[in-house]
């Protein structure tokens, strides 16, 4: 399956043009020049209060200065706390990056859970939100229970070209019978096909949608079509060319191939 760059929804916003959506134009407009660790520190002062007020917005900020160590000395665990309080104010930016932060991992502990929660919150409108419950559905833990269906769902809902290829994938090799669809994997890869013959994904996915099927013969053929493509990319894919040989070698003997997903 394929993941992308991780897009915080701008974790990494300039604190003063923030500030300034919270702070008052005449609240400065007559203010004595100061010094500028002076002048960080009032800002930061007023985002203090107005979080400590319940302003969602100046929470997050809150939240992120202490996650990231910016203005202020980091303290992961109450800059969670802010971006927890934000959240519950409603504020989507929030929402969207204790979502990430918890499925990625890095600047706090993975908590599938936690994402799971605020990914559902947003994933009405947001095609990022669906496409992440769609890796979490596939390989589930963190008190998250692995899900094929929901899997194919979110990323059907997302619909661009990677989660289509990724739902396809799922429908062929899903390890659970009543998830798994051979024909409209083909389908799925077929249409993808269209757009580049020569993409190994999307022959590799090919090449399962036919195995579930029980067409041998042609997931063979677009395994090897998929190895061949894979040869000739200079892409960074290059280094999954033994799973394909791999599963060239299952479907020669007419075995299925089922994976369940990792994260990691």
């Amino acid at each position: 399956m394929q993941d992308t760059v991780v897009r915080y929804p701008r974790v990494l916003i300039t604190l003063f043009s923030g500030l300034a959506m919270i702070v008052p134009a005449d609240t400065w407009a007559f203010a004595v020049p100061q010094p500028q660790q002076e002048l960080i520190a009032s800002k930061v002062a007023y985002v203090q209060l107005s979080a400590e007020e319940g302003s969602a917005e100046a929470q997050y900020l809150l939240g992120l200065m202490y996650v990231s160590g910016r203005f202020v000395n980091a303290d992961k665990v109450l800059g969670v706390s802010w971006l927890k309080k934000s959240a519950d104010n409603g504020s989507a930016n929030a929402q969207k990056t204790l979502a990430d932060l918890a499925f990625e991992g890095k600047l706090i502990k993975r908590d599938l859970s936690l994402a799971e929660h605020w990914y559902l919150k947003l994933a009405d409108k947001d095609r990022w939100a669906q496409f992440r419950l769609g890796f979490i559905y596939a390989a589930g833990g963190d008190g998250v229970s692995r899900h094929c269906g929901k899997a194919v769902k979110y990323f059907t809902a997302a619909g661009d070209n990677v989660s289509m290829g990724n739902a396809a994938w799922i429908l062929a090799t899903c390890p659970e019978k009543q998830f798994r669809d051979g024909e409209k994997a083909v389908q799925l890869a077929t249409d993808l096909l269209k757009t580049n013959e020569q993409d190994p994904t999307n022959l590799d996915n090919l090449a399962a949608a036919y195995a579930e099927l029980g067409n041998f013969n042609e997931a063979v053929k677009a395994q090897r079509q998929a190895i061949a493509a894979l040869q000739a990319d200079k892409g960074k894919i290059r280094d999954k060319e033994d799973e394909f040989k791999s599963r060239l070698r299952d479907y020669l003997q007419h075995k299925p191939y089922r994976e369940i997903l990792p994260l990691d």
